[in-house]
């Protein structure tokens, strides 16, 4: 019995440890195959991530310039939002009639 699980194993010793090492340069093979393709897919990711940042850093910098040049002409707005509001007030209202058949 003893013999026999023995031979079973050398049998199977034979067998997976060719298998084994197939299978590991299998896999370093297609790691070789693959890995300019990881790494143009890595390029593309890091300069769109770059673009992406550059764009909202861009928009946020526009936004603080386009704030600090309009705050100092809001009195300006609010005069002349002031000046518009009075003058809607004090002009007549016209009232447009549907025109009458008959």
């Amino acid at each position: 019995m003893i013999a026999l699980v023995a031979v079973l194993l050398l049998v199977g010793a034979i067998l997976l440890i060719p298998l084994m090492i197939l299978a590991v340069v299998l896999r370093l093979a297609v790691g070789l195959v693959v890995l300019p393709i990881k790494l143009a897919v890595l390029g593309v990711r890091l300069t769109l991530g770059l673009a992406v940042l550059g764009g909202v850093a861009l928009l946020g910098g526009l936004a603080v310039v386009g704030i600090a040049i309009l705050i100092p002409l809001l009195p300006f707005v609010l005069l002349a939002a002031a000046i518009w509001l009075l003058w809607r007030l004090s002009r007549p209202k016209t009232v447009v009639l549907p025109p009458t058949t008959g």
